[in-house]
């Protein structure tokens, strides 16, 4: 990147676009414009002073506004469908309208599908009938007509993506494991779980942005380190102090999680159509109150059968083509990165640390 250029962050209150925001602001190799929805959200970034600018990617007047003399947009923003494509492509049109430099979408390895074996950038998209992959495919796939049409495309495809600020790799299984549902799924665990740390993504990132090369390519992201996940579960579960995780069979998985799916739904009936009246029970009546407290706890400390596919399967990313192409070079091993999830953890609250830190 020569000179000090100012790059667009869409997504920048999100794990990783918030995580690029701070790396740019504190290395100072380029003006961060972070692009945020709402206000509300901004808490994170306003620890710098960054220019925060509203970027709803819905909306292409505020996208216009927002890369104003940027120079480079780093895609980070996600949501529901509309927001993963719609919102996609309404920042692939303005950023060729506005004569960006570098766009440099971030979508997920997820486009693979259901996949086995040793997957590399050639492996063709798969839809599985998840929202967020098939979403995700559809979003690439305008990547590559603008990049046809002239936009400088790369398109960062990160595996499991893990560190602190972290919601779903990190915090969400803290407190899974926590709770007591969680543990060894025999049978189920021993697929490959592709863990990248934060701060490596954002390299590549950083990467992606300096290298001509990286033009109208994909690339996989993925970490140092190949395990599976049932000993991430154990390795996590070790760094929180936690008690020796049990085993849950086969069949034990099976059946919670074909009960989980309809109280899923059930509860979702409820407060569809009853959300007023449980509210006020909630805040009314304290045995109402721990019941719906206990059976929330319930369904989000159980594998869901979607939780129970993504660990059996056996896949692992490859990266040969980011290393050779970008220099890419993955330097957090999964040791190092739990370290420094726990630590934001203990920060947080969820796990007592050195200075006592409590719930």
């Amino acid at each position: 990147m020569a000179g000090k250029e100012t790059i667009l962050i869409t997504g920048a209150t999100g794990f990783i676009g918030g995580w690029l925001a701070e790396t740019l602001y504190l290395s100072g190799l380029a003006q961060v414009r972070a692009g945020i929805r709402s206000w509300s959200s901004a808490a994170r970034l306003a620890r710098f002073p960054v220019e925060i600018v509203r970027c709803n990617v819905m909306d292409r007047e505020q996208i216009a506004q927002a890369m104003a003399e940027a120079t480079s947009v780093v895609h980070c923003a996600i949501g529901s469908r509309d927001v993963i494509i719609q919102g996609t492509e309404n920042m692939l049109d303005v950023s060729l309208k506005s004569g960006i430099r570098r766009f440099v979408h971030m979508s997920t390895a997820e486009v693979y599908g259901d996949v086995k074996g040793e997957i590399d950038e050639t492996a063709p998209y798969q839809y599985t009938g998840s929202e967020y992959g098939d979403s995700k495919i559809e979003a690439e796939k305008l990547c590559w007509e603008y990049y046809k049409n002239g936009l400088p495309v790369t398109v960062l495809r990160p595996s499991i993506v893990y560190g602190p600020f972290s919601k779903d790799w990190t915090l969400r299984l803290a407190r899974r494991l926590q709770s007591g549902n969680w543990g060894i799924f025999e049978g189920y665990g021993e697929g490959t779980c592709n863990l990248v740390y934060v701060a490596d993504v954002v390299s590549a990132i950083l990467l992606a942005l300096r290298h001509e090369r990286a033009v109208g390519e994909a690339f996989n992201l993925n970490g140092c380190e190949i395990i599976t996940w049932n000993q991430y579960f154990k390795r996590l579960s070790a760094a929180l102090r936690l008690p020796e995780l049990r085993v849950i069979s086969p069949a034990d998985s099976r059946l919670r999680a074909a009960i989980l799916e309809p109280a899923k739904a059930w509860a979702q009936f409820l407060l569809d159509h009853f959300g007023s009246p449980l509210q006020r029970m909630y805040e009314r009546f304290r045995e109402a109150k721990a019941a719906m407290r206990l059976a929330e706890g319930s369904i989000k400390t159980t594998a869901t059968r979607a939780d129970l596919n993504l660990y059996s399967r056996n896949a692992v990313y490859l990266t040969a083509k980011a290393q050779k192409v970008l220099g890419y070079n993955p330097r957090f091993n999964v040791d190092a990165g739990l370290r420094m999830s726990v630590r934001w953890l203990e920060h947080l609250g969820l796990v007592a640390g050195d200075k006592g830190w409590t719930i």
